[in-house]
């Protein structure tokens, strides 16, 4: 028994071995890696650094997280991540070895570790990024990353590269992750929008990015052509009619402040003007603390109405008749039971939550009974 277990032990070890061979081989042949972290937009603001410096004429790998997991290879080709599973960090060691193959001179990888040990050995042991990001820092994640934001800054500085150089368009955390970044001898650039840069994303977002390309040689004009023809995540952030009313997606949109920002931003827009807001919820079960956070995000909405979709309902009903005493609660079985005919001309709906079970369903419909509109 006991030569048994040593044999299999070798084995390991040797496997272990052969698997780090292979991953320095690929980071050699690599010249730049580019690492997306943070709470909300990585998968937009790697998006759009690959477009960006595709533009400039670089061959760039792209793998993104997202809702779906999804690679964008060095001819522009998108396709689904296949996983057998759960997610798993060591996905990224093969989205190396791809990006190696294809030739390519950028891989753009969006961080997909929650756990900052798993974000560490993301970084640390299998990516080795000289090209960190950090987008924001808000409160998600608390029960892994903490529940203070300067914790969660912290915990998502496990992703700052060694002798390298992070770019973050935060703000009120940017101390943490500087001092993060001089411990590890990396540059700290701070990204600010400077109010010239065009509304098809998120100005923090495209700072960010053409920051990020011209890091990389590619100069900002030319970047933000290739920005302009980006292909935004499939269940970003997006505004459908149907029936009178108009839905808003936010679906992937898990905290609090995300949530209120991208309203305020989006209610003097000319799809939203002079509506009244409801607020769809859909919960997933096994995210408690963000049913209490959304529900909290529609008392800061102020919210006429909240409709229950998905998990946590009884919870979220007793929470809301709290803290919106006057706002009519509605509990839905199913997606299919939300009745576009309960919504006039002059309602807007606001989907939040998680796109997990029954969000997807609620998407689905929306896309083949309304129409996308423009915003």
């Amino acid at each position: 028994m006991t030569a048994i277990l040593a044999a299999l032990a070798a084995a390991w070890l040797a496997l272990l071995a052969a698997e780090r061979v292979r991953a320095d081989r690929a980071r050699k042949a690599i010249a730049h890696i580019v690492h997306v972290n943070g709470t909300r937009g990585k998968s937009s603001v790697s998006r759009l650094i690959d477009a960006g410096l595709r533009a400039g004429g670089l061959r760039v790998f792209c793998k993104t997280t997202g809702t779906d997991p999804m690679t964008i290879d060095v001819n522009g080709r998108e396709e689904p991540v296949l996983r057998r599973g759960r997610a798993n960090i060591k996905e990224q060691l093969a989205i190396l070895d791809r990006a190696a193959a294809q030739g390519a001179e950028v891989l753009v990888a969006e961080c997909m570790a929650v756990l900052p040990e798993l974000q560490y050995t993301a970084q640390h042991r299998m990516l080795r990024a000289d090209v960190g990001v950090i987008t924001n820092v808000r409160r998600d994640h608390t029960d892994v990353m903490g529940d203070t934001l300067p914790q969660i800054a912290e915990a998502l500085s496990n992703t700052v590269p060694r002798g390298g150089v992070l770019l973050t368009a935060e703000e009120a955390q940017a101390r943490v992750l500087a001092e993060k970044a001089r411990a590890l001898g990396s540059r700290f650039v701070s990204v600010r929008p400077d109010g010239t840069e065009p509304d098809f994303d998120f100005a923090e977002n495209i700072a960010l990015a053409l920051a990020v390309c011209e890091e990389l040689g590619v100069q900002r004009e030319t970047a933000l052509e290739g920005m302009r023809r980006y292909r935004r995540d499939p269940y970003a952030l997006s505004l459908h009619r149907c029936g009178r009313a108009v839905f808003v997606n936010g679906l992937s949109i898990n905290d609090i402040q995300s949530t209120v920002l991208v309203w305020e931003r989006l209610r003097g827009t000319p799809a939203l003007a002079g509506r009244e807001l409801s607020v769809l919820v859909n919960n997933r079960p096994d995210r408690g603390s963000r049913a209490r956070d959304m529900a909290d995000a529609c008392a800061r909405l102020g919210a006429k109405r909240v409709l229950l979709l998905g998990a946590a309902q009884g919870f979220m009903h007793a929470r809301l008749k709290k803290l919106l005493p006057e706002a009519e609660i509605v509990r839905l079985r199913n997606a299919a039971a939300l009745d576009w005919n309960a919504f006039t001309e002059r309602d807007a709906v606001f989907l939040i939550g998680n796109l997990a079970g029954e969000g997807r369903a609620l998407m689905t419909r929306l896309r083949e009974e309304g129409e996308e509109l423009v915003r």
